[in-house]
């Protein structure tokens, strides 16, 4: 059976132009499609001591996603305000509440040593322990989103096997081309996901290119998290970049067909949207 554990983001996307939110959280997402997926699944974060962070954990229960080693930290859990425009999400702000907090003890590295693999992301604050989570695991798979380049990225890459990169709006030339670049800074494996125009990937063996596959739209949240988890599992098992590439689109495919990353969807009362709304100084 395939098996990863995921470190680090969670939040609370809130559909504010909806009153709807939904757990997410490029790490949370990809231990739930993973366990989705059929494979032994964990995630390892910290949540909020409120019912915020209360209802993520009663999700990865749900999803049968062990989530014994997450922390619930003093503090409100993190959150993300969007609305939704023509069906594309737009990002109006964050707060990420305590989950940034985590500092990884013994314990923690040697359960994340039963996983062949560990997965985490660019916004989880664990750039001073990428290093340990690498060497406890033995593989580690990361999520450099979009704006990678805000970060130190440099640092991050050398510890890093699998990097996933979204970059919807290159041509195929700049996608190749930041594939090449990237994948000499040390990972096995560079992705570059590509939105509608699909994804590619660079390995030693070369270059592979997946086109989108027609899918039922609803929400694309989630959908490269989803391609992610797909993607890990046909390479934990053996498949070849072609195949995971396939594997990651489909899946992909499959999350556009539902509301919010992987759904759970609640209503947002009116005290909450109203804080919400305060804190990102929106009107009405």
């Amino acid at each position: 059976m395939s098996s990863l554990i995921a470190v680090g983001d969670n939040t609370l996307d809130v559909y504010l132009d909806q009153n709807l939110e939904y757990p997410g959280g490029n790490a949370f997402n990809v231990a739930v499609f993973a366990a989705r997926l059929g494979a032994r699944s964990a995630y390892l974060g910290c949540v909020g001591d409120d019912r915020y962070g209360q209802r993520l954990l009663d999700c990865l229960q749900q999803e049968t996603v062990d989530a014994s080693r997450c922390r619930a930290l003093p503090g409100a859990n993190g959150w993300a305000c969007v609305d939704s425009v023509e069906g594309e999400r737009v990002f109006l702000g964050s707060d990420p509440g305590v989950c940034r907090q985590l500092q990884l003890d013994a314990d923690d590295l040697a359960y994340a040593a039963t996983f062949p693999l560990a997965h985490s992301s660019l916004y989880s604050g664990l750039e001073n322990q990428l290093a340990r989570i690498r060497q406890a695991s033995g593989r580690l798979s990361f999520d450099f989103s979009d704006n990678w380049m805000e970060f130190d990225w440099q640092a991050l890459i050398q510890h890093v096997d699998i990097a996933f990169f979204s970059a919807a709006d290159l041509s195929s030339a700049q996608a190749v081309e930041l594939a090449n670049s990237m994948r000499a800074m040390g990972p096995a494996v560079v992705v570059i996901t590509r939105g509608a125009q699909g994804a590619l990937a660079v390995d030693a063996q070369g270059i592979h290119d997946q086109p989108a596959l027609p899918c039922t739209f609803v929400d694309s949240m989630g959908a490269g998290d989803g391609f992610i988890a797909a993607f890990l599992l046909a390479w934990q098992a053996g498949q070849g970049l072609a195949d995971c590439l396939a594997q990651g689109v489909g899946f992909a495919g499959r999350v556009c067909g539902w509301a919010g990353g992987i759904g759970h969807g609640q209503s947002v009362n009116a005290e909450r949207s109203q804080q919400l709304r305060h804190a990102l100084n929106i009107q009405g």
